[in-house]
């Protein structure tokens, strides 16, 4: 509801001004006289549009002036209402502080006409600056992500291009033959993530993951993609499944899931100390499939839980890890896209609990 501030001197103007007002938005009102600088407490309470007289004016003025000043680029409008004989006494300084007049005796429609359009261009004024600034930040993140991009895969191009020279001196010892190789494997894994991540990003803003679910057996699925995910990653860390009910077949998007496990298991792996064990807990339920991916890892600080699902954000204890900060984000848009919900504790130097719960047509 738009907050009106009214300061109008005489007090049975400002009484009968408030009530009629009061029907339709909320009202704050300057009960004291102006002058005796006893409004000044109602000065910094936020308003959409002021109602003053001449008196208020006249006292006010540097204060509109400064409200004024401190929104914009966005639109705060104030109204004056006086007499018709004062109109021609405002001086011009008065004058450029008021946005509209309205002279008494005052029309209950014409006042209520003056009222709307005033609070009409404020709302378009911050609808205006909303989008700019979106559009702004949408610009900053498309800028972060190309650089972000840019340099994620300049680092493993120059590894393979550096090392791809050097495997082809001819004397060179088998051991560092070897060493090179694997440097050259790392890096276009590095790459290949990135690229999964972006080719997932694009998928997710198009909704392509969240369409066409089909049936799927929960637990099949589920150790299937453990043993592809501990394959793919090469990781020695035992990782356990613990089903509480009997998941049975439920209808849910093979692809949604696979991104989404595929993330918080990864991640369970890639920030667990090495042979540490990895659990994903499945609950299967009337409407609902519930996943929750726990691991001993390095835990997350209740500063970086706060800024964990924004996109290319990273906690400050990731040090080395290597990763671009987009998988989080991507799985909170996939899941909140397909009507569930994601959730995380943990605790530094301990481990973390990942929890998404989907809703299922069994």
């Amino acid at each position: 509801m738009n907050r009106i501030l009214i300061f109008v001197e005489q007090a049975e103007n400002r009484r009968l001004l408030a009530e009629w007002l009061a029907r339709s938005y909320e009202v704050v009102v300057g009960e004291s006289v102006v002058q005796t600088k006893n409004a000044v407490p109602l000065l910094d309470e936020p308003f959409d549009l002021c109602i003053l007289d001449g008196p208020a004016l006249h006292h006010l003025w540097e204060w509109v002036q400064a409200r004024k000043q401190v929104e914009q680029p966005v639109f705060l409008p104030f109204l004056l209402v006086t007499l018709q004989a004062d109109v021609k006494l405002l001086t011009r300084h008065l004058w450029q502080t008021v946005d509209e007049l309205i002279t008494k005796p005052i029309e209950k429609l014409e006042l209520q006409a003056r009222v709307e359009m005033l609070l009409r261009a404020r709302r378009l004024s911050l609808e205006l600056q909303t989008a700019l600034e979106q559009e702004r930040e949408l610009k900053q993140l498309k800028s972060r992500f190309v650089s972000m991009v840019s340099h994620e895969f300049r680092n493993p191009l120059n590894i393979i291009s550096g090392f791809t020279r050097l495997l082809e001196q001819h004397n060179l010892p088998s051991e560092r033959r070897t060493d090179f190789s694997q440097r050259i494997q790392t890096a276009v894994k590095s790459m290949t993530a990135l690229l999964d991540d972006v080719l997932a990003l694009g998928k997710v803003e198009a909704g392509t993951l969240v369409a066409n679910a089909t049936l799927l057996e929960i637990e099949p699925f589920c150790r299937k993609l453990v043993e592809e995910i501990k394959v793919s990653t090469g990781s020695n860390h035992t990782i356990r499944i613990d089903c509480e009910d009997e998941c049975f077949t439920a209808r849910i998007n093979e692809a949604l899931l696979r991104q989404i496990l595929t993330n918080l298991l990864s991640n369970a792996i890639k920030y667990s100390p090495p042979k540490s064990t990895v659990w994903l807990k499945l609950q299967c339920q009337a409407e609902e499939v519930s996943f929750q991916v726990q691991d001993e890892g390095i835990g997350i600080s209740p500063t970086d839980q706060s800024r964990l699902f924004e996109s290319f954000y990273r906690a400050s204890n990731v040090g080395q890890i290597p990763g671009t900060g987009l998988g989080l984000a991507i799985v909170k848009q996939v899941v909140e896209q397909a009507g569930g919900t994601i959730s995380v504790t943990s605790q530094v130097n301990v481990g973390t609990t990942f929890t998404v719960t989907l809703p299922s047509n069994h």
